[in-house]
């Protein structure tokens, strides 16, 4: 009977390792002159709910856009997406949560945030809503092209603001 419920524990304990599903990365740039926007939905990660750890990635050039001009200057000029071809955040938070108890939950996730080749230590609040050991997930934070080295040439200044709103929202699961 101890081993029946060692075994039960040890399974509650270790399977809180959760991976990325149906995910959608979108950011948003509104300048004088033109909106801009995009649309990704190949963020990677996988969150480790007993730690607290967590690893994402999204492959720059799937970003979508409505114009594919933007879409290419967005990948060959700014970003140069061949050479940083990845964007990641990797970090954890403090939080204890059980993904088998369903419930709503904001957390802060401090850590890395790389983009363009350039770190930065962020903290982005995230919205959690935890049914049936599914984890909803949703963020909405800023990104400023000047931590990240972009630069935008003096004659598209007005077409593209300083500061990127950034959305990311999907589903994290087990995998069995």
């Amino acid at each position: 009977m101890r081993i029946i419920i060692f075994l039960f524990i040890s399974t509650y304990c270790f399977a809180q390792k959760t991976f990325v599903e149906n995910s959608k990365l979108s950011f948003f740039s509104s300048a004088p002159i033109e909106d801009i926007s995009a649309v990704s939905n190949k963020l990677q990660g996988v969150v480790d709910f007993e730690t607290g750890n967590f690893f994402f990635r999204v492959p720059i050039n799937t970003f979508i856009f409505p114009s594919s001009l933007m879409q290419k200057h967005f990948n060959e000029k700014y970003m140069e997406s061949e050479k940083y071809s990845l964007s990641v955040f990797k970090g954890s938070f403090k939080d204890s949560i059980n993904i088998f108890v369903n419930q709503k939950r904001q957390i802060k996730a401090q850590g890395i945030l790389n983009i363009h080749g350039e770190d930065q230590n962020v903290t982005i609040e995230t919205e959690l809503n935890i049914q049936d050991e599914t984890v909803e997930f949703k963020s909405r934070f800023d990104v400023y092209l000047k931590d990240f080295k972009i630069k935008v040439p003096k004659i598209v200044r007005m077409n593209i603001a300083d500061t990127i709103q950034v959305n990311v929202s999907g589903f994290l699961k087990e995998r069995h």
